[in-house]
């Protein structure tokens, strides 16, 4: 069985691993990227487009670290999840205030919106592998305030 959320919704009756990811990243909205990495597996790659080798879970917290410290008020807001079968789904929006340097970018106080879009495959209660889609050069044109 599956349930779709939208736009902030939260399913009370959502998959173990529909609440899992929620968990993982309602830790990362409040700042916690430990407690958003806690249900990743140490050894989960993830795969991101472009990328031609996965990230590891030591990547993914430099580059969270990166973000939190260059975005004030760093978030994730869910606009889509569903699950089924140890698999998750998640439609996302990074959204912050550009408020320190990032990728050699001086702060501009701009704010930003990323969509991007993640499968996350789940086995003993953890994140076993995942794979990111999106456009991060859409962040560096809201930055330099590009069309």
């Amino acid at each position: 069985m599956s349930t779709v959320a939208t736009s902030g919704e939260s399913s009370a009756a959502g998959s173990p691993e529909e609440d899992l990811i929620r968990r993982s990243v309602a830790a990362l909205n409040a700042g916690d990227i430990e407690g958003y990495l806690a249900g990743f597996s140490p050894d989960s790659p993830r795969w991101v487009s472009g990328l031609k080798t996965p990230l590891t879970v030591n990547d993914i917290r430099a580059n969270l670290t990166l973000l939190t410290e260059a975005f004030d008020r760093l978030h994730l807001d869910e606009d889509l999840l569903f699950g089924a079968r140890g698999y998750v789904c998640a439609r996302w929006t990074l959204r912050g205030v550009h408020v320190g340097d990032y990728g050699g970018i001086a702060p501009t106080n701009r704010d930003i919106a990323v969509e991007s879009c993640e499968i996350y495959a789940l086995a003993g209660g953890k994140v076993v592998e995942s794979w990111v889609y999106s456009e991060m050069t859409s962040l560096f044109d809201q930055l330099a305030a590009r069309p």
